[in-house]
């Protein structure tokens, strides 16, 4: 049989992987028994009481030869065989307590059953293949390949909710897959349902919020019903746990995953790959990371890169450590201060350049991984003490002898997402499905760069991210020293970019800076002009706060409230229409001249809120849950908000968000969704934070937050402050508002 593995998992009750095989017509199940098995080492020491326990426990096993590390020698290790897989993990303790104070080492430990069972036959989701025996017909490296055409439906439910937030408790109206709809009864509504996906016959099912409410809901309410409700090619549903963590300096949510059995569920809500690189990102993501496409929707472009690294390793024969323990290397505090570093950093002096250029490198990073070979078997080996491959300011050095992990891994992702980049800019006919791969593919390279210092990392160590750092520092300074000499002046710089104001030939500029470093720099676009902006508590030009507008007649904007995800959407209407207005200047001359307008149609926009007159869908805020609702000291408004939620009996875990609008009456904020039109908007506040938005783009040519209150203030017929209240202003502008922007 000929077909592509839609789906993959674990039936522990069978000891077996259930495959669910996407033919050209139809879906085929299959099952496979599987045996799992991990790896015990000990010293020559320990060795003979290792199996003496292992005989003792009567636990199956055998003495093979693998590596421990990556390019280390192979050594005798026990392979061990749990009866089933629900013994796995409690053996692999048991055995880790046996060697709780000698020399012993597990590896293969917590690895994915459904990675096991694919590696173990080389074979990879979404990928051609062939069965009995397992044979790929396929690459997962392959630019173009072929796939079965799924079909994807959306569901979504019409719940009763008196409250505003739908309850378990709540009443079903009707569902609606795709385009149709069932209603009626709730026991008819949900056996409707059920008909409809087994007569439509989904692939996948795409929810939004089906992970955190939606299939739990329906599941709960076909239960009280009598119902029973499958929503997959087979009855049940597989669960794993929900959980909050720290993560890049927030607190994150991830709800209970709810996957189906041979269909895929996909919570657009709890899959940021497919936010950003749709269902073609996922797919690229799960056939090069070898983690099925319901997993790989839920898991993070860093779990996907790890899996890649894995699955090389294994290649290679290298056992994957459980509970890694590298400590790093001792360091002078003279060397801890050269080492401890970032990326070079040249800080903009706010205000407005006309004719930039800006050029970036194409994967900085992990391209300087690959071309100067750091991994951490690499990276200060033992078999290269006299390696002419040193590390700029570390003296670090890197082996000569063979190429790291890293390096194997990353090579051809980056060759791909370049290859990517340039069928979509050509306008290949499949730009849309080039675009998404190849910006799931950048995520990818964004967090290899970060695992190589994290702890827990499978392949991290300090040292790796370290001489990272110091190549990416000398880069920039070669890249900046070659620029000046061919008459260009730098403006900013920041690790991989640099702004260049000057006459020069920018192409002829990235040729040779590339030819010099082996890195590709690439020309983004020549900009009529860019404003930098200052940092909001120094006054300093900030590294990530900025706008332009290129001469092809696109937009760049960086760091403003137009980008923020928390920006009401009225404050984004604003600078919209500011930046539609600037956008039509064609040199730094006519964008100050052009200030004035601007101010106006600012203005215009804060007298549509003190007038009354902005609608409450675009003055919702959104706050980010950083602590259950006890832990709260400050009573701001996001405390409000939990507080008013808790008192109707909703609780949000730390990582999920709240929106809610700011009102003048006692309760200071209403949530969203309990929300009934009768509520004033606190026109104070939003007044304010408008004014906030436009100072925050046209501060450096003197239209700082006090100046744009002090206008408004002489606009409104009298001095006007944040406390004062609501003066009436006559909206203005509205011709003004409706200014095109730009791509941005």
């Amino acid at each position: 049989m000929r077909g592509w593995i839609l789906d993959c998992y674990p039936d522990e009750e069978n000891d077996s992987i259930v495959i669910w095989l996407r033919q050209g017509k139809g879906t085929k199940r299959i099952e496979e028994k599987y045996r799992p098995s991990f790896y015990a080492w000990a010293d020559e020491a320990h060795w003979d009481h290792l199996l003496a326990s292992l005989d003792m426990g009567n636990v199956e096993h055998t003495v093979e030869k693998k590596s421990l590390w990556l390019g280390e020698a192979e050594r005798d290790v026990v392979r061990i065989f749990p009866r089933h897989f629900s013994d796995l993990m409690p053996l692999a303790k048991s055995v880790d307590r046996w060697g709780r104070y000698r020399d012993h080492r597990l590896f293969n430990v917590d690895m994915r059953m459904d990675m096991r069972f694919l590696l173990s036959h080389g074979i990879f989701p979404m990928g051609l293949l062939e069965t009995d025996p397992w044979k790929n017909l396929d690459s997962p490296f392959r630019i173009d390949y072929p796939l079965p055409d799924l079909k994807m439906l959306h569901l979504e439910a019409d719940i009763d909710a008196p409250q505003g937030i739908p309850t378990m408790q709540d009443r079903l109206r009707s569902v609606t897959l795709d385009k149709d709809t069932v209603d009626g009864a709730e026991d008819e509504i949900l056996e409707g349902l059920r008909e409809l996906v087994r007569q439509r016959d989904p692939d996948i099912i795409h929810t939004e919020g089906g992970d955190g409410f939606l299939l739990p809901y329906l599941q709960a309410r076909a239960e009280l019903n009598g119902v029973d409700l499958v929503l997959g090619r087979e009855g049940g549903m597989r669960k794993g746990r929900g959980k909050s963590y720290f993560t890049y300096g927030r607190i994150v949510h991830k709800p209970t995953p709810h996957r189906l059995k041979g269909r895929v569920h996909i919570d657009a809500n709890a899959a940021f790959i497919f936010s950003e690189g749709g269902l073609h990102g996922i797919i690229d993501l799960a056939r090069m990371g070898c983690i099925p496409l319901q997993e790989m929707s839920r898991l993070s472009p860093g779990t996907a890169i790890s899996s890649m690294q894995m699955t090389e390793a294994m290649r290679q024969g290298t056992l994957i450590m459980w509970k890694k323990n590298l400590p790093e290397g001792f360091k002078t505090a003279a060397h801890l201060v050269a080492s401890d570093r970032g990326g070079f950093i040249y800080d903009p002096k706010p205000g407005i350049y006309g004719h930039v250029a800006e050029v970036d490198f194409a994967s900085l990073y992990p391209s300087i991984m690959v071309v100067h070979n750091i991994s951490p078997e690499t990276l200060l080996c033992s078999c290269c003490p006299d390696s002419r491959r040193r590390v700029p300011e570390l003296n670090y050095w890197t082996c000569e002898k063979r190429e790291g992990l890293l390096p194997i891994v990353l090579r051809p992702i980056i060759q791909r997402r370049l290859a990517l980049k340039r069928l979509a800019k050509a306008g290949a006919r499949h730009k849309d499905v080039y675009t998404a791969r190849a910006k799931a593919l950048k995520w990818l390279l964004v967090t290899c760069f970060g695992y190589t210092g994290y702890k827990n990392a499978r392949f991290g160590r300090i040292e790796c991210h370290e001489a990272i750092n110091a190549y990416g520092r000398e880069i920039l300074l070669q890249a900046s020293e070659i620029a000046e000499r061919r008459g260009f002046h730098i403006i900013h710089g920041i690790v991989d970019s640099l702004w260049l104001q000057g006459n020069g030939d920018a192409n002829a500029l990235c040729r040779d800076i590339s030819a010099r470093v082996s890195i590709p720099l690439m020309l983004e676009g020549i900009y009529d002009w860019i404003v930098f902006l200052p940092n909001v508590t120094n006054g300093a030009g900030a590294l990530n706060r900025y706008y332009g507008s290129f001469t092809k007649g696109e937009a760049k904007v960086r760091g403003i409230a137009l980008r923020r995800s928390d920006t009401p959407e009225f404050m984004r209407e604003l600078q919209r229409a500011m930046l539609g207005r600037l956008c039509q200047c064609k040199d730094p001359e006519s964008f100050v001249e052009a200030l004035p307008q601007v101010v106006d149609i600012a203005l215009g926009y804060v007298g549509i809120i003190l007038d009354g007159a902005a609608k409450t869908d675009d003055l919702m805020l959104t706050k980010r849950v950083s602590r259950p609702l006890a832990e709260y000291r400050q009573k701001n408004e996001s405390y409000a908000a939990l507080t008013q939620m808790h008192e109707l009996g909703f609780e949000l875990a730390p990582g999920q968000k709240v929106r809610y609008l700011a009102c003048e009456d006692a309760d200071r904020v209403k949530v969203e969704d309990f929300i009934d039109g009768s509520e004033v908007y606190d026109r104070s506040r939003y007044a304010d934070l408008a004014l906030r938005a436009a100072s925050e783009m046209i501060s450096p040519f003197g239209y700082d937050l006090d100046e744009m209150r002090n206008i408004m203030g002489k606009a409104a017929g009298g001095l006007w402050t944040k406390a004062s209240s609501r003066p009436r202003f006559r909206a203005a502008g509205g011709e003004q508002a409706a200014l095109c922007v730009p791509p941005i």
